[in-house]
């Protein structure tokens, strides 16, 4: 079975001070687009996952931690799989790749072998915060530490810049440096009734100064706003003729126009 498991933009992020297992609680909407990793996924006599891009292969991914979760909830499931994932969504951008293969492994096992699926909290403290968004797989409003995930229609096309710089940003990081703000400023841009925001931003130019600087040039270069997804580093710019857009790579790990899908996941036999 071939799988192709979608990246996320966080159309909006605001940090709470509370805590939760020593996480922020937060409420955003996360939205799936149409940049894909490529999964494909064989019943075998032992667990095998293998990435393209080979600096994976050397740690526990979310795929790992996702099928020890469901043989845990699930502890008569003897199903042992091959699993080869073709990395098309940037590593370490922001876009949630290892959540979105890890979600997309969890779907399509319970789907498929009829298997109990893990409680949303647990899916967060075992796997990753994005992950529940990514089960659900629709566009929806993210809630608490990620544990509550809540379908959303927006009712329009949506389309995208998606830019990721060669900087890369800690998570850990971003976030620990915001709870030493005392104070932060918002750029907001309204999408019909949408805020579109990231309250982690003032954190990032305080962890990386320099992302300033690209998220200046993106906008002086391409005359539209753009803002950073999630913990960073991937910014969007929200556009209105995709096909108008000149795309140039200049200092950019990535860049793609791309829109807003109904679905993270599909799935052929292929």
């Amino acid at each position: 079975m071939k799988l192709h498991t979608s990246a996320k933009i966080n159309l909006n992020l605001k940090i709470f001070p509370e805590k939760k297992d020593n996480f922020h609680k937060l409420s955003t909407i996360m939205i799936p687009i149409d940049i894909f990793d490529e999964l494909e996924i064989v019943e075998s006599s032992e667990d095998l996952i293998t990435f393209s891009d080979k600096n994976l292969n050397q740690i526990e991914s979310t795929i790992h931690k996702a099928l020890k979760l469901l043989r845990n909830v699930n502890p008569k499931f003897d199903k042992y799989f091959c699993i080869n994932v073709d990395k098309k969504i940037p590593y370490n951008s922001g876009l949630g790749g290892g959540s979105s293969d890890a979600g997309a492994v969890i779907r399509y096992l319970c789907d498929n072998y009829q298997l109990n699926l893990p409680m949303n909290i647990d899916i967060v403290r075992e796997v990753g915060s994005d992950v529940p968004f990514f089960v659900e797989g629709v566009v929806s409003k993210v809630e608490g530490i990620g544990e509550i995930v809540n379908p959303i229609e927006i009712d329009r096309d949506l389309n995208l810049l998606i830019a990721v710089p060669k900087i890369g940003l800690s998570t850990k990081e971003v976030f620990d440096t915001y709870d030493t703000l005392s104070s932060s400023t918002k750029d907001i841009y309204m999408l019909d009734d949408i805020e579109i925001f990231n309250d982690l931003w003032p954190a990032s130019i305080k962890v990386y100064p320099e992302i300033k600087i690209v998220k200046e040039s993106l906008e002086e270069k391409y005359q539209n706003k753009f803002f950073m997804s999630g913990s960073g580093s991937s910014f969007f710019s929200i556009i209105d003729k995709p096909k108008e857009i000149k795309i140039e790579k200049d200092d950019l790990n990535f860049i793609q126009v791309s829109k807003k899908i109904d679905s993270s996941l599909y799935q052929n036999d292929d």
